[in-house]
């Protein structure tokens, strides 16, 4: 099952402390003022008769996801000071984003509260997932952050005339996304890994967007922009905000957590596949553009776009299986490795070997490869071996299992201790066994890149372990019957003596 989403998040010794008392009352204050300003906020933008209504759509919808993703941390989890600090970045984001990119001359509460809102959220980044200040130097940062923030609210109030407050800032955030790199390195496997790793997902495409919204606002300050231009900037800034709210409330919420990598392996599929046929497409145009303008005259200039775009369609095939395969080993290395080498290692044991020496190698494969709590596998109704789990608690939790009806090779009931059924067949199809799963760490089930790496060696697994278990059935027969002809042997042997002893007097009288 889930964990509770009430509860809090880890606190460090050396982090800050869940918030309670003073500091609690103070939070709760600020969010109940910065909620009342957010929806004033996006009323106010309703009234906008200025703004496009795709724009103003666009802005009410990463609004509305804003303030949800604030409500939710505030109710889930109330005492988090990570969660605290995100809340009200947000619920800040929601109100100086409601303005156009470009302000008026003069103007000082926008810019006010844009530095208002760097200061949570570069804290927030900086001591995220638990609060803990690691490594050490990220005091410094804070420090940094701080200063940054009081730096940026002069400039804008006009007291100080520089302009370097935001490379500063920036070079902040750079920390904060430095201290993530080391943080996530030198974490191990677990649930606080996989929430840097969703975290890393939305500060990636997030930050990405919003980059690429700025600087295409900076670049087109000056000239006219067509509507499509306009729409196209405004919808990749809103769409970085809500694609960075929803990353840190997936990852403090610890929803699907193992789901990260299959997320990061196909962002990284669809973004590399984009950018390639987009390349072979422009480079492909000018080629042939270039080579038909000097062979075949202007004329070609016409169809080197067709030509182009059929290139690039059939080299998307090809181009989509090379880089599926480059996304799976660097992102999803587990379970590629698990694919890889589970027939190899099935087939070196598939001699010699005993059904619980199989599973003492095949069952720490597939839990390293699908993050699996526990492990059972019954053959002939019998539990042979467990893995994460001690075969008397394995058994306790069986006792009243009843096998499912389905005739699938994969069947889920979240009801079970074991929610995820896969059968072990026999040659001739019938049903000899199950391997059950329990459920992933963070009580989620399995995503469907799992489910397919089961299906793919599920068969190779199902022939070694029936081969070897009826290899030792047969070598547990041939021992009964040799031990049963020994027995014979040596009771032929007692009786030979008996009939001897018996026979020695007659031959001596």
């Amino acid at each position: 099952m889930n964990p509770p989403l009430s509860a809090s998040l880890p606190v460090g010794t050396t982090g800050l402390p869940p918030l309670g008392g003073g500091p609690l009352a103070l939070f709760r204050a600020l969010w109940w003022a910065l909620i009342i300003a957010a929806l004033g906020a996006v009323a106010w933008s309703l009234t906008d008769g200025a703004a496009l209504p795709v724009i103003l759509g666009l802005r009410i919808a990463k609004s509305a996801v804003l303030i949800s993703v604030a409500i939710i941390l505030f109710r889930r989890r109330p005492r988090d000071p990570v969660a605290a600090l995100l809340g009200l970045a947000f619920l800040l984001w929601t109100i100086s984003s409601s303005v156009n990119f470009v302000l008026p001359p003069g103007a000082i509460w926008p810019a006010l509260l844009d530095r208002v809102r760097f200061l949570p959220f570069a804290l927030a980044l900086l001591l995220f997932p638990d609060g803990e200040w690691r490594p050490p130097w990220t005091k410094l940062i804070a420090v940094a952050i701080v200063a940054t923030f009081v730096l940026g609210c002069a400039e804008a109030a006009g007291l100080i005339a520089t302009d370097i407050y935001l490379p500063i800032a920036i070079g902040c955030v750079l920390g904060g996304l430095l201290a993530l790199v080391l943080r996530y390195r030198e974490t191990e496997p677990g649930p606080q890994k996989q929430q840097l790793k969703w975290i890393s997902l939305g500060l990636f495409f997030g930050i990405g967007l919003i980059l690429s919204a700025r600087s295409a606002a900076w670049v087109a300050r000056d000239a006219a922009m067509p509507l499509v231009g306009n729409v196209a900037i405004e919808g990749a800034f809103q769409l970085g905000i809500i694609v960075l709210a929803l990353g840190f409330l997936v990852s403090l919420l610890r929803f699907r957590l193992y789901d990260a990598e299959a997320a990061i392996s196909r962002s990284a599929i669809y973004a590399a596949l984009t950018l390639s046929v987009v390349g072979i497409f422009a480079a492909g145009e000018s080629l042939i553009e270039l080579l038909g303008q000097r062979y075949f005259g202007s004329s070609i200039g016409s169809v080197s776009g067709s030509v182009a775009a059929a290139l690039a369609a059939v080299l998307l095939t090809p181009l989509h299986g090379r880089i599926s395969s480059w996304a799976e080993h660097y992102f999803q290395h587990d379970l590629a490795e698990f694919k890889r080498e589970l027939p190899n290692l099935l087939l070196a044991h598939s001699a010699g070997s005993s059904v619980k020496r199989l599973a003492a190698v095949v069952l720490p494969r597939i839990e390293q490869a699908v993050q699996s709590t526990r492990i059972a596998l019954i053959l002939d109704s019998r539990l042979v071996a467990t893995r994460g789990i001690a075969l008397p608690a394995a058994r306790r939790l069986l006792r009243s299992w009843q096998a499912p009806d389905h005739s699938t090779p994969v069947g889920r009931n979240d009801e079970d201790p074991f929610p995820l059924h896969m059968t072990v067949r026999c040659p001739l199809g019938g049903i000899r066994g199950w391997l059950l799963l329990g459920p992933r760490p963070d009580g989620s089930f399995y995503g469907s890149d799992d489910l397919e790496a089961l299906a793919e060696v599920g068969p190779a697994f199902q022939r070694t372990l029936i081969l070897v278990a009826e290899r030792e059935m047969e070598l547990a027969r041939q021992h009964r019957a040799t031990k049963a002809l020994n027995q014979t042997i040596t009771m032929l042997s007692m009786r030979l003596e008996q009939v001897e002893r018996l026979s020695i007097p007659e031959r001596t009288t």
